[in-house]
């Protein structure tokens, strides 16, 4: 399960670097040529890299606090 919170987060990640690429680019007219190109580009850029790595800690985050929920669930039904 970590690892597809991870993964997930990474994935949330790469579609907001593109999502961010296009509303910065959005006051710009692109023809269906540079599209392809322009998301090319978006992709594979630092930009990318940092918002994929803030996504999967924010996913290792989120999948350690579910982890240390589900031990204080199970021991509070111990008693």
């Amino acid at each position: 399960m970590k690892k597809r919170i991870v993964t997930a987060g990474g994935f949330i990640g790469i579609l907001f670097s593109i999502w961010d690429s296009v509303i910065d680019k959005a006051d710009s007219a692109l023809s269906e040529d540079h599209l392809a190109g322009f998301i090319f580009h978006s992709v594979f850029s630092m930009k990318t890299f940092v918002y994929l790595l803030i996504g999967g800690v924010s996913g290792w985050i989120i999948s350690l606090m579910i982890h240390k929920i589900n031990e204080l669930y199970r021991e509070w039904n111990d008693f």
